[in-house]
Formats: C-alpha cells, sequence, structure tokens
C-alpha cells in the first residue's frame, strides 16, 4: 500500500496558530496550560511550559522538550504521538529507519508506535474468483474499496506478537532464517514446546541474552537450561540457564524475506568463541540503559554516531544526528537528550522501545492523553476518502481467508516496503498470492502466502556456481494462463526452469516468448515458519 508521506516540521507562526486551535478546542489558554503545569509538575520541573512558549516558538530557535510535550499531552488529554507529529517527530519512523539501516544484531521493531487513527487503503474481493487459484497476481483477486482507519482493521492492535529484524550477525538459525528479514514471534508459547525430552527443537525461537538477541533453533540441557544450536555455521556453544542468563521471548511463525540481499553472512569472533553468560539487566538509569544497549548492539560511539548521521540524512533533518561525544555524555552524565529528535534517534541505533526509553528518563507514559487530534490538526487523510463499506472484512472471501492465515497484519511495515524490495510506488499488481495448494518449486515459496515481483526485470538469470540462497527467483506465465514460480534462466533461447522442490521435478525446457513469459523478478517473500 502507498506510504505515508514525510512532512517536514510546519513553518513557527503556522505552529503557533495550530498549537492554539488545539488548546481551543479544549478551551484551554496557554496562560492556564502554563498554570497547570506549574501545579502538576512544579515550576522549575522540566514538565513547566512558559507563559511566553509563543513567543520562544516564533524565534524560530526553540522546540519544547520531550518533557514539556508529555505535559502538554497530559493536560490537553490528546495523544504524545500525536503532539510529537505537531512539532515534526513522527513515532513511526522508528520502525522505517530500523527497517531502512543495516544492524549487526537482532532489533526489536516497536508495532505499537503505528497510529491507529491513521487513514490507509483498503480493498475488497472481486467477484467471481472464488475459490481462488493456488498462485494468482492480487489484482485478480482484489479491488480497491477505500480508505478504513488502521485501528478497525487491526484485531490484537500488536498484543499477541513481536517483531523484530534479522541481524547481519545473527544467522544461527540460516539459511532457514536470513539476515535482513523481518520475523514476526508468537510470544505465547508454553514452556513445554521449548523443553522437549532432550534432542533439538524443530521449530525456530527468539531468545535473548547478554550479547543481544537471536534467532535460533533450542536444545533443553536439564532443567531450565537451553542451548542455542546454529543449523550450518560455526557459533560456540553456549549453555544458558533461564531466566537469569536467557530469556526465550517466543517462537517465530511467520518471516519476510527480502531476496536481494545475498550477502555471504559472517560468524563474528565473540560469537565463535566461548564466551562466559552474564545476567540479564533489569531496569536502569538511561546513563547505563544506554551503555549496556550500545555494547549489545555491538557498536562502538562512533559507528553509533555514524549510523545517526545515516537516520538524519534519511529523514532530512539534521536534530536527528548525535555526535560521538554527546553519546558519551547521555551515558556518562547519565542525562536525557532535551530534544525529541535525539530521542527517537537513541531509539532506533540502539534497538529501544520508545516505552522504554520515556521510562528511563522519568516519564510515565500512562500520565500522556488518550484522544487522537483531529485528523486537520496532524494531517491524516481526510475522512471523506473513507469507504462507506463498514463491513469489508466479512463475507467469507478471498481477503478473509488471506487475513485469517496471517492472523495479524504489520501494518507498522507499511512505509518499509519500498526500503525491503527497492520498489517505490507499489501496487496490488506487484503482489502475487502463493498461498494455494500446488507444487511448490522453490523452498522460499513453501507455507508461502504473498510475494512482491519488480515486473522490470524480466531477462532470468541462473548462476551455475551460486547456491540456492544466492540464486533469483521469476514469476511466469505459461501460454496456458497459469502461473509457475521458480529459478531460471536462458539457454540458446530455451527457458530451463530449475526445480528445487522436495520431490523429483527434471528441469523443464520452455520456448522463450512462445511457451512462457517472464513476469518478473521476486523480490520479497511473506511466508509461514512452521
Amino acid at each position: 500500500m502507498p506510504a505515508r508521506r514525510r512532512e517536514k516540521s510546519q513553518p513557527t507562526t503556522d505552529l503557533v496558530e495550530r498549537i492554539q486551535s488545539i488548546l481551543a478546542v479544549r478551551d484551554l489558554t496557554l496562560y492556564q496550560v502554563s498554570q497547570r503545569s506549574e501545579k502538576l509538575y512544579g515550576r522549575s520541573s522540566s514538565f513547566f511550559l512558559p507563559h511566553n512558549l509563543y513567543f520562544d516558538l516564533r524565534g524560530g530557535t526553540f522546540r519544547p522538550s520531550l518533557y514539556q510535550v508529555l505535559a502538554l499531552s497530559r493536560i490537553s488529554g490528546y495523544r504524545l504521538p500525536d503532539w510529537m507529529r505537531l512539532f515534526g517527530a513522527d513515532l513511526e519512523n522508528i520502525a522505517w529507519l530500523q527497517t531502512s539501516l543495516s544492524s549487526r544484531r537482532t532489533v526489536l521493531l516497536d508495532s505499537s508506535l503505528a497510529d491507529p487513527y491513521a487513514w490507509i487503503p483498503w480493498f475488497r474481493d472481486r467477484v467471481g474468483n472464488s475459490p481462488p487459484p493456488p498462485f494468482a497476481p492480487l489484482r485478480q483477486l482484489l479491488e480497491p474499496s477505500g480508505a478504513k482507519q488502521l485501528g478497525s482493521l487491526s484485531k490484537s492492535n500488536g498484543q499477541g506478537f513481536l517483531y523484530a529484524k534479522i541481524g547481519h550477525q545473527d544467522a544461527l538459525a540460516f539459511p532457514d532464517l536470513f539476515p535482513g528479514s523481518i520475523v514476526r514471534v508468537n510470544r505465547g508459547i508454553p514452556d513445554r514446546l521449548v523443553f522437549l525430552a532432550n534432542g533439538t527443537s524443530s521449530r525456530i525461537f527468539l531468545i535473548e541474552h547478554s550479547k543481544g538477541l537471536f534467532c535460533c533453533r533450542l536444545r533443553a540441557i536439564g532443567d531450565n537450561v537451553i542451548e542455542p544450536v546454529s543449523t550450518k555455521l560455526s557459533y560456540a556453544q553456549v549453555e544458558l540457564r533461564r531466566p537469569q542468563a536467557a530469556r526465550v521471548l517466543g517462537m517465530v511463525d511467520l518471516e519476510i524475506r527480502p531476496l536481494l540481499m545475498t550477502n555471504e553472512p559472517e560468524v563474528p569472533k565473540d560469537l565463535a568463541k566461548q564466551w562466559k553468560p552474564r545476567p540479564l539487566s533489569r531496569e536502569e538509569p538511561i546513563g547505563s540503559l544506554l551503555h549496556n544497549a550500545r555494547i549489545t548492539m555491538h557498536l562502538s560511539l562512533r559507528e553509533a554516531s555514524e549510523v545517526s548521521r545515516k537516520a538524519a540524512d534519511l529523514l532530512g533533518d539534521d536534530r536527528y544526528f548525535i555526535s560521538p561525544s554527546a553519546l558519551c555524555d547521555y551515558e556518562v552524565l547519565n542525562k536525557a537528550p532535551r530534544h525529541f529528535q535525539k530521542a527517537i534517534t537513541l531509539c532506533v541505533v540502539y534497538g529501544l522501545r520508545f516505552q522504554t526509553f520515556l521510562k528511563a528518563v522519568g516519564i510515565v507514559p500512562e500520565e500522556a492523553g488518550r484522544e487522537p487530534m483531529p485528523d486537520h490538526f496532524v494531517s491524516r487523510t481526510s475522512r471523506a476518502d473513507a469507504s462507506e463499506n463498514l463491513d469489508l472484512l466479512s463475507g467469507g472471501g478471498f481477503l478473509e481467508q488471506l487475513l485469517e492465515q496471517c492472523e495479524e497484519v504489520p501494518f507498522f511495515l507499511r512505509e518499509s516496503v519500498e526500503t525491503l524490495s527497492g520498489l517505490g510506488d507499489v501496487s496490488l499488481n506487484d503482489f502475487f498470492w502463493v498461498g494455494g495448494k500446488y507444487d511448490v518449486l522453490h523452498p522460499y515459496l513453501t507455507n508461502g502466502l504473498l510475494a512482491l515481483v519488480n515486473r522490470r526485470r524480466k531477462r532470468p538469470f541462473y548462476f551455475t556456481s551460486k547456491p540456492l540462497w544466492q540464486q533469483p527467483l521469476y514469476v511466469l506465465l505459461k501460454r496456458d494462463g497459469t502461473y509457475l514460480c521458480a529459478c531460471c534462466g536462458l539457454e540458446n533461447g530455451t527457458l530451463v526452469v530449475h526445480p528445487y522442490s522436495q520431490q523429483f521435478h527434471r528441469p523443464e525446457q520452455l520456448r522463450y516468448h512462445q511457451d512462457v513469459e517472464v513476469v518478473g523478478q521476486v523480490v520479497m517473500v511473506a511466508r509461514k515458519v512452521v
């Protein structure tokens, strides 16, 4: 679906007028807000809002701190993310930046930051596609139906699942999971699935220990002792005792795999040699939290600053850049950044959940307002574009079946599709349903749901010297109107299909442009992990 535009911060005059209008809706003046902040927090507090705030904002060099924005949210009753967005900082950028920037270690993506009041394009079933074919473009099965509010489409609101981006140094589950992939983790897993009677688990788990987050299979050793098991690569075998030295966060049940990143994974030295597990840290003050998070992400101060520069460049705003000396001051002096742009950057670079950061700097998120700002104040899509059909999920059609198989749709990743696939302006024409029952010719399509296709890459290549996971994957349209997805290459004008199936298949030879056409190269796959 189309990504929401990232907007620059508003001119200061317009910003002051917006704040005045927002407070007026609540029958508040700035003077009253200032008085209430003094009564709640004290005049010398970081939360205090001065009565001359408008004058400071018009000066063009001042922006309220994270503490003051929290006070505005609490007093007005409007959500903290809406106030931050009004001042030019969008919390949804945290997940977008984390998917856009490479990371050595696996990082949790905060799905709770998606705006439940955002309006997004939605779809309905096309008539005459029941039952759906096993493999087909989505445009044959669905059609646009107007906009829907995100919160009305999300069943569990992010409460049942965790999401993580696998780091480049997390290849314990390679090639079943690939560095750079986004995985969904079901955290409602009983211990009996982890501690099976001897042997290695067949399922992949997300675990946390003192070296960071890792996706891997587990071997149970005695009571409450687990050992991460590497599938292919030579990681050190280390025994971890739960819950002191390790936590099992859940079981991986879905993977969104970008297929353009095919670099050979490497095992870092600190994980290849035997290492001694340390106890997991608990709640910490901001300085210790930042220091331990940076060490866990395997970053030096200079490297962390370089990542912040990349984030600032992506957003086109230098306020997101943090110098090495400033990062050092945050850790050593145990102080929080004043600007919320810096807070967002720290969450991105160090893999921190935003609410964890708030609590570490002395902010209680539960005190913030709960009500959404009116759409026009925070540049949400107009409700006039919304669909009049309020029952788009019923009827037992293809869309309902797809949503049931997905269980939960990661709407917070809607702006990351271009980053993960390399495609801009993605539409229904580029997505293919691959979840029907048919003879799968490639392991990436086993238990598959959707594939995203680059229709501009139509010339197939097959590299005889490369392994399966480095081979391009293509969607083919045969003369009889059926679709095929496989690795293939041209040999003397003949298209040769190379099956990688559990069943025996001979390489199929088809006349190029006569028996078969290449629709495009698959650049991303969403599949269940079982």
